[in-house]
């Protein structure tokens, strides 16, 4: 090969070595920058996670001490309100037992005859609540005692109904678990069904007007009560639905948890009955404002619950069922949160037309 041949294929070769370096050289560049570019995005796509999640940190952090304000808040206004209605209870029963004072007479005699219209009114309004009360008292009992009475049947046990007990002409060695529990649990039982019922009727007539409404209040109150009030009674001193839970072989433990659960189920249907009590009034008043409150629960509830005791107490006489009077008695429970939570609702307002007591 010449030469001149061999000297040009010679610097060609390095001419296309040097181009494969620079291209190389690009290529590395390219891959450099396409590497530094996606380690750039990959750093600003960390760098937004982090902003973002310090940004919800930070949200989170507000909400929270937002929320803890809003507890402390809270807190705070429960207690004040919880020693405004303390306060204002005590002030309230200071005032009662102050009337109560026999010096206090002749302000009474006074105001009665200055108001004889509102006089009037409460007369007439305890005593309608006062004989419904006991009329549905009466008819749950009944109930309750002709209920066991039939379950006694399915034992083949005899039986007497007095208008204050049931008398079992059983043998002490004839009783068993399952009778025993049929028995004395089933009156209580069909009383708190029968209660659910009425008081289902009762949302669909709580509005209207008249008497029959308010016996069905006190209805499903007394069922209830013969539920619940049974239950608390008979698994504190072991009678009447108390047989039932002895010879179930329920411990003591739990005996306890069905008083608390009992007692508590009797004041939360009190604190759910407050402003059925207060609808009631539109059989009396067009509208129901916060002067008339106190008397009208002292007539429609309190009044008619004292006075209905003692009547039922004056129908046993000369027996006194103590079981059955303190199961009675135990409706209090459920008229305390009543008597002290009215003061909390706003006015009512029914018809605009009079209506005459």
């Amino acid at each position: 090969m010449p030469a001149g041949r061999k000297k040009y294929s010679f610097y060609y070769r390095i001419y296309r070595r040097l181009r494969y370096l620079r291209y190389v050289k690009k290529l590395r560049k390219l891959e450099k920058q396409q590497i530094d570019s996606a380690d750039k995005a990959e750093e600003m796509e960390r760098n937004r996670i982090i902003r973002e999640q310090r940004k919800a940190n930070r949200s989170s952090e507000k909400e929270k001490r937002s929320g803890e304000r809003q507890r402390r808040f809270r807190n705070r206004r429960r207690r004040r309100l919880f020693r405004l209605y303390a306060r204002s209870c005590r002030n309230n029963t200071i005032k009662t037992i102050r009337v109560f004072n026999p010096l206090n007479l002749p302000l009474l005699f006074t105001y009665i005859r200055e108001n004889r219209a509102e006089t009037r009114a409460f007369v007439i309004i305890s005593l309608h609540s006062t004989l419904l009360f006991t009329a549905a008292y009466f008819m749950i009992f009944l109930i309750v005692l002709l209920t066991s009475a039939i379950s006694g049947l399915f034992f083949e046990y005899k039986s007497i109904i007095y208008h204050y007990e049931i008398l079992w002409l059983v043998k002490p060695s004839q009783w068993f678990g399952d009778s025993v529990k049929m028995i004395y649990s089933s009156g209580p039982l069909l009383a708190g069904i029968l209660a659910v019922f009425l008081a289902i009727i009762f949302s669909y007539v709580r509005t209207d007007k008249g008497l029959a409404k308010l016996f069905i209040l006190w209805s499903f109150l007394h069922g209830f009560n013969a539920f619940f009030g049974s239950l608390l009674i008979g698994s504190l001193f072991g009678r009447g639905f108390g047989h039932a839970i002895i010879w179930s072989y329920i411990s003591d433990s739990e005996k306890v948890i069905y008083s608390i659960v009992a007692l508590t189920a009797l004041f939360l249907i009190g604190v759910f009955t407050t402003k059925s009590f207060l609808i009631s009034a539109n059989s009396y008043y067009p509208m129901l404002d916060s002067r008339r409150y106190r008397s009208f629960i002292w007539a429609q509830l309190i009044v008619p619950f004292l006075l209905g005791n003692i009547l039922i107490a004056t129908v046993y006489f000369p027996e006194m069922p103590v079981y059955d009077m303190t199961v009675s008695l135990s409706l209090s429970l459920t008229i305390i949160p009543i008597a002290l939570g009215y003061r909390f609702h706003h006015s009512m307002y029914f018809e605009e037309e009079e209506i005459r007591i």
